[in-house]
């Protein structure tokens, strides 16, 4: 058994951590950061979280003691802490963007801020384990993806690996509402919201230089991307449908069979069928399929943005750091039918 803490219970991620971890075999949650909820315990804050509900919360991240520190914070927090963090010896899988990027100059331009531990991005491994995974075991430090370059990259990474692409690749991405975050926005108030689809993010969103960084980590030149998200009324789900120019006459089932056997044996990632958000939501999986418009592959690909594309693949990350089975606490069926 492997002691953990979750900073930034308030939030989303922070809470899908919590109930994720309480199926957790292997991890037992002895400590739990929220500066705005301090002094109440976990079964105050969640009372849906029973097996940790005693935890009292704490306001400072700064005295944490555990095996393991789970960080659902917002860009700049992160990397405040997890120097001292990674000092005593606590390993980090930090679910914000401040050690996806790898080089500080990019950072500050993305997020407009400058990066207070350039020491360490380096250090930082790429937390997607269909993609990284023979780094992951090693790593003291593991930059949990966003959610948009999870689903993308799962879809795109096999076929510019194969050398199949030829841009540029338009990706339609569709998001529910909990990818906003738990701190109420104008643009995800549900009047807002509701009965409507809205794009958002152009002419760059942020977790466009994110997937381009993946693309390097793995080898490749440039993929052009050309990315645009939605935000559609629902709570929780990414449905990506990307298009992606290939040589004259590709056969989307010869793309189908790249996915087959680049994932064979995969714990997450499912093949065939065109994906229902419903398999994917509360779960860590993601599902792709191939189709054909005009003639042209079409590629979809969904997640559930708070499970693959948060909580769930850090709890994933943290299994293969602690060497526990990769689906521990994670063999869980979707929401829909």
């Amino acid at each position: 058994m492997a002691t953990a803490a979750v900073v930034g219970v308030n939030g989303y991620l922070g809470g899908e951590l919590l109930r994720l971890l309480s199926y957790h075999p292997n991890f037992d949650v002895t400590q739990a950061v929220s500066r705005s909820q301090a002094g109440r315990t976990v079964g105050d804050a969640l009372p849906q979280v029973e097996r940790f509900g005693d935890v009292v919360l704490a306001a400072d991240p700064e005295k944490l003691d555990t095996d393991v520190a789970f960080l659902a914070q917002g860009a700049g927090e992160a990397m405040a802490i997890v120097p001292s963090l990674l000092a005593r010896g606590i390993r980090v899988v930090d679910l914000g963007p401040d050690y996806r990027l790898p080089q500080a100059d990019e950072y500050q331009r993305v997020y407009g801020r400058a990066h207070a531990d350039a020491e360490h991005l380096g250090e930082a491994v790429y937390g997607i384990p269909e993609l990284f995974g023979d780094q992951v075991p090693a790593a003291k430090l593991v930059a949990n993806p966003g959610c948009y370059p999870t689903a993308t990259l799962l879809a795109l990474a096999p076929l510019a690996q194969a050398g199949a692409l030829h841009g540029p690749i338009v990706v339609d991405a569709k998001s529910g509402t909990s990818g906003s975050g738990a701190q109420p926005s104008q643009s995800a108030h549900h009047p807002e919201a509701a009965l409507t689809v809205r794009p958002y993010g152009t002419p760059e969103h942020r977790h466009v230089p994110e997937m381009a960084a993946a693309f390097g980590r793995l080898g490749l030149g440039p993929v052009p991307l050309v990315f645009v998200p939605h935000l559609v009324p629902l709570v929780r789900g990414i449905l990506c449908s990307i298009y992606a120019p290939g040589d004259a006459g590709t056969d989307p089932a010869k793309w189908a069979e790249l996915y087959n056997r680049r994932y064979q044996g995969s714990r997450f990632v499912r093949v065939g069928g065109v994906p229902r958000l419903p398999w994917a939501q509360g779960t860590n999986r993601c599902y792709l399929s191939v189709d054909s418009a005009g003639g042209a592959p079409v590629v979809f690909s969904a997640i559930d943005n708070l499970g693959k594309g948060g909580a769930a693949q850090a709890i994933q990350n943290a299994n293969l750091m602690f060497g526990f089975d990769e689906s521990a606490g994670l063999a869980h069926p979707g929401y829909g039918v």
